[in-house]
């Protein structure tokens, strides 16, 4: 009796054995820190081919190999300028898929004659010889800029300003904001605007930034318009509340 409730026993602790290490043999295996990846596919990336970004985080061979972890990956990806976040994930054949959130950038910011990016957050970027970017406006003579740094958040009330003036034109007139060239703030004098396609420059001045753009808009049209006083005049001047000159051989109100 006793031997035939020790061999019941002992068939339940081999049977619970038996089943525990099929359970384990089942369940999936967890990805390693240190992965074998065997490629980098990247989306997202708009300003930059994807050998740009894979060279800065030190990964420009993709043709072998590579032991990285996801964790290492992202973090080196993150540390580019241009990049917000990333998404990254493993396939069960170890391709790794990156997905890039790049920065928003607004203007080309012009600094001693050095070209910088300038992001919607007002963070100053390089700018990287393969850059891919669409008619950005530039941002010329800023006062205070030559102290900062790359990377560094822009806080004069120059760089204000004409982030003020690029944000009331893209409320108020799309077709505005394709033609705007330049926003020239003149080293903390009078700002002005000039749009490709329109022969006048734009004096707009500092303060009531809304407004005057409200004012710009209501003339645009005659602007365009090459036999119109306005489009043929040298500059208009939008300095004055609710008032706008044409600068010709003598200034005239209209």
């Amino acid at each position: 009796m006793n031997q035939t409730v020790s061999k019941i026993i002992g068939l339940l602790i081999f049977l619970t054995i038996l089943s525990t290490l099929l359970l384990v043999a089942l369940m999936p295996v967890k990805q390693k820190v240190g992965t074998q990846v065997k490629s980098i596919n990247l989306s997202g990336n708009h300003l930059l081919p994807q050998g740009s970004y894979l060279s800065f985080a030190k990964l420009d061979d993709t043709q072998n190999s590579v032991e990285i972890s996801l964790s290492i990956l992202k973090d080196r990806l993150e540390k580019h300028p241009f990049v917000s976040s990333a998404d990254v994930e493993v396939s069960k054949f170890n391709n790794a898929k990156v997905h890039l959130y790049e920065k928003n950038l607004i203007a080309v910011l012009i600094v001693d004659d050095q070209p910088f990016l300038l992001s919607d957050e007002l963070q100053m970027l390089p700018l990287f010889q393969n850059t891919k970017f669409i008619d950005l406006p530039i941002i010329n003579n800023p006062k205070y800029a030559k102290q900062d740094n790359v990377l560094d958040f822009l806080k004069s009330q120059d760089i204000i300003e004409a982030s003020q003036i690029l944000c009331a034109i893209k409320l108020t007139n799309q077709e505005m904001v394709k033609n705007l060239s330049e926003i020239n703030l003149n080293r903390g004098e009078d700002i002005t605007l000039t749009f490709s396609g329109i022969h006048p420059i734009i004096k707009i001045g500092r303060n009531d930034i809304p407004k005057k753009i409200l004012s710009l808009n209501s003339i645009w049209i005659d602007l365009k318009d090459i036999e119109s006083d306005l489009s043929q005049s040298d500059y208009v001047d939008l300095r004055l509340a609710n008032q706008i000159y044409i600068g010709k051989a003598k200034e005239t109100e209209i």
